[in-house]
């Protein structure tokens, strides 16, 4: 209806003037001035009775942009660094031996073994053969010593002669002591005392030192271990709070805190590592368990919160609001308001005004829809 005004009106006033005859520019822009004043009016009267039907014709509706609102809500904000981390036991090993042919497994997963307890015997004749000739080599150094130190006792020989046999003796006993060690070091034992986790070989198997023969882990200790981008090293400290999710177990949460903050920045992925203390007690941690662990970087008891899409950004930067001053039924005038976004997260922002006591919370504002929205534009509530 409103165009329709419009175009009659214009098509009246260039009728009027299309028998007038052509003067100079004076005259000219004296009737484009006089049109103007004309074209204003009348649009100011169209205006005034499409008001005047809206507000007393039912089937009438003014043709506004549509948007939803929104609170600003007053309310504690915290924002989390999120990222993945495993877990890792204090002490969790896998044992290898020397060389050599199992010859007995004296325990099976799901054992506790303290600490020193054998596990596999290994069948070593090289080391076997190599403690005899150590033996035999002993014997002759201490048979040797034996007999120069009875002499020496008699003032016979030499003080030199009795000073090698005494140092040959002891390198043989040294010896014999070093393959003993070896040939233990060839049968598995555990380094602590845990559970036996698993068994990888059989009886009559070869054994390598490149190939694991036993796992032993010990829960009693366990931590998770993160890494976190090197943007929150400043934020990201010891003691600070964190939740973890394990992904693959439902309904499993914990509290915790930050027991240590790498100083090493890892040049390949540019993260430095975080571990956490589990408490002692929960059951489900295994090592290299995935988790998802939540670190509190930043808290403000009462802070101005928005949704995140609610904040829009000008070509110089800055960020603003529209705030929604009722005007009447599900009508309302935007008012742009300057504010600066202070932490972001899962949606969230919060904001503080530029102008101090511009928002105090509780202010309805645009939220879907707010691209479309000028400063000063008359909007209809959608969720009114």
């Amino acid at each position: 209806m409103k165009n329709f005004f419009l175009y009659a009106a214009t098509a009246a006033m260039l009728v009027a003037c299309g028998g007038k005859p052509e003067g100079d520019v004076a005259t000219k822009h004296a009737d484009l001035d006089r049109l103007k004043e004309r074209y204003k009016a009348t649009a100011d009267s169209i205006k005034a009775i499409e008001e005047w039907l809206v507000e007393h014709d039912t089937t009438m509706r003014r043709n506004l942009s549509v948007i939803t609102s929104v609170a600003v809500a007053a309310t504690p904000f915290t924002h989390f660094v999120d990222v993945h981390g495993n877990v890792r036991a204090d002490k969790a090993a896998a044992l290898f031996s020397n060389g050599g042919r199992v010859r007995k497994i004296h325990v099976g997963p799901g054992d506790r073994v303290g600490q020193g307890d054998l596990i596999i015997t290994i069948d070593n004749n090289l080391a076997a053969e190599q403690i005899q000739q150590a033996e035999a080599a002993y014997e002759l150094a201490r048979t040797a010593f034996e007999k120069q130190q009875t002499l020496w006792n008699q003032k016979i020989g030499s003080e030199m002669q009795f000073l090698q046999a005494k140092s040959q003796k002891e390198q043989a006993e040294a010896g014999l002591s070093a393959m003993r060690e070896q040939q233990r070091l060839t049968n598995i034992t555990a380094p602590f005392a845990g559970t036996v986790d698993d068994i990888m070989v059989r009886v009559g198997d070869m054994t390598s030192p490149m190939q694991a023969a036993a796992r032993v882990v010990d829960l009693s200790g366990v931590q998770l271990e993160a890494d976190v981008p090197e943007s929150y090293l400043r934020t990201v400290r010891t003691g600070a709070p964190v939740k973890v999710s394990f992904p693959s177990v439902s309904d499993s949460t914990l509290n915790a805190k930050i027991d240590h903050v790498g100083e090493y920045i890892d040049p390949s992925n540019r993260t430095f590592k975080v571990t956490v203390r589990v408490p002692q007690g929960e059951k489900m941690m295994r090592p290299n368990l995935l988790s998802d662990i939540s670190i509190q970087d930043y808290h403000s008891d009462s802070a101005l919160v928005v949704p995140s899409r609610a904040v829009l950004q000008d070509v110089k930067g800055n960020n603003y609001i529209f705030v929604l001053d009722r005007t009447k039924g599900e009508e309302a005038q935007a008012r742009k308001v300057m504010v600066k976004r202070v932490s972001e997260y899962r949606g969230s922002l919060s904001i503080m005004p530029v102008d101090a006591g511009a928002l105090k919370g509780g202010e309805r504002i645009v939220d879907e829809g707010a691209k479309n929205v000028t400063d000063g534009l008359t909007v209809r509530i959608a969720n009114n």
